[in-house]
């Protein structure tokens, strides 16, 4: 009697546990599509959260502008200006669908001191694969543009950086578990790709942010990230444009590799590449000189804009390639390479040779 008194008073704890546990159907839901952050303009707030917001509907049609709504919150943190956002909607937010993580570049140097990742990496229904970039003018603007192609809300920036819609080689993809690794790991430096309101309905991505261990030290040009896509990401879709005084042409790239070898003595960084390319516009026939000039023309083109990126990045002291980590990883001097390469990196010559192949003339003669 006594060992079923216990067994009954075990189902019924069970029994009110599960009864108590929180579950919301979906209906009942708000899905967080994209989450921006900015510094706030109150006083003794720190933060101004935005939450994109999935609206649910029976049937969306492509340009439906209802289809989401924008919350924001001003708070002294991410966690409390979440909590605050919950009193102004009627239903539970849920962040599972959440892929795209916008930060304004006003508050953008604290992500290095893990301020702003801490919230993140800390909740389990954040995905460590979401998508990270700055907002230029502000991660609200950002998020509060309406596109009309979208058929969900944010699909317009997933489609942008997962390579399902369009793939261009002016757009940086980084995602949330690289950028943490970056910022904690020596010989590797951050950066995210930086998102520009056009207008109302439009935003533009052809730049990117480089950050050292304390700041964001530049915003490259639209040419300088496609080169940085180019050694960063090792973009294999881009163009090889050349022009002369003679002949301008492109190529359109079918394969890419690179590699390097670094030299302590002296120090220099010899990077060696091979790009197999069909010729895509051209001001002359390709017939009326032999490929390899137009070869020729292309790998020293091709090797200046290596050389000036590199060295660019050097000036900015930042190592987004990682060369660094290559150094530490080739070497077993502990702290003490670390500091041997913090020494070598400003004095580094860089070397780049790139073989161009030339595959096709993209034309009939």
């Amino acid at each position: 009697m006594k060992r079923f008194s216990a067994c009954l008073a075990g189902w019924l704890l069970l029994l009110a546990i599960l009864s108590g546990c929180g579950f919301k159907d979906i209906d009942r839901r708000f899905f967080v599509m994209a989450i921006g952050i900015d510094k706030s303009h109150a006083e003794e707030k720190a933060y101004r959260v935005s939450l994109k917001l999935a609206v649910p509907f029976a049937k969306i049609q492509p340009g439906e502008t209802n289809t989401y709504r924008l919350v924001s919150d001003d708070a002294s943190s991410i966690a409390e200006a979440v909590r605050h956002i919950k009193s102004k909607v009627d239903k539970e937010l849920d962040f599972t669908q959440s892929k795209m993580i916008v930060v304004g570049k006003d508050v953008s140097d604290e992500l290095l001191r893990e301020d702003l990742l801490d919230w993140f990496l800390r909740r389990r229904d954040i995905q460590s694969a979401s998508y990270m970039a700055v907002g230029d003018p502000s991660a609200e603007a950002v998020l509060n543009v309406k596109t009309n192609s979208e058929r969900f809300p944010g699909d317009s920036l997933f489609l942008s950086f997962d390579q399902d819609g369009t793939e261009s080689s002016f757009i940086a993809t980084e995602h949330l578990f690289d950028f943490h690794r970056r910022v904690r790991e020596k010989g590797i430096d951050p950066y995210l790709p930086v998102i520009r309101t056009i207008d109302d309905g439009a935003f533009l991505i052809d730049q990117v942010a480089v950050f050292d261990e304390e700041r964001m030290k530049a915003v490259l040009s639209a040419d300088e990230t496609r080169i940085f896509n180019e050694l960063v990401e090792r973009n294999q879709n881009f163009d090889v444009e050349t022009k002369t005084d003679k002949v301008q042409f492109a190529l359109n790239v079918h394969r890419f590799r690179y590699d390097y070898k670094i030299q302590a003595s002296p120090p220099a960084i010899h990077l060696k590449g091979r790009i197999v390319a069909q010729a895509e516009e051209s001001t002359e026939a390709f017939y009326t000189r032999p490929w390899s000039y137009y070869e020729q023309l292309a790998e020293r083109q091709t090797e200046t804009r290596y050389a000036r990126l590199l060295q660019k990045l050097q000036r900015l002291n930042v190592d987004p390639v990682g060369f660094g980590l290559r150094y530490r990883a080739t070497r077993y001097g502990g702290a003490k390479e670390w500091k041997a390469w913090q020494a070598l990196y400003p004095k580094v010559t860089f070397h780049p040779k790139v073989s161009i192949d030339i595959k096709s003339s993209g034309g009939i003669k």
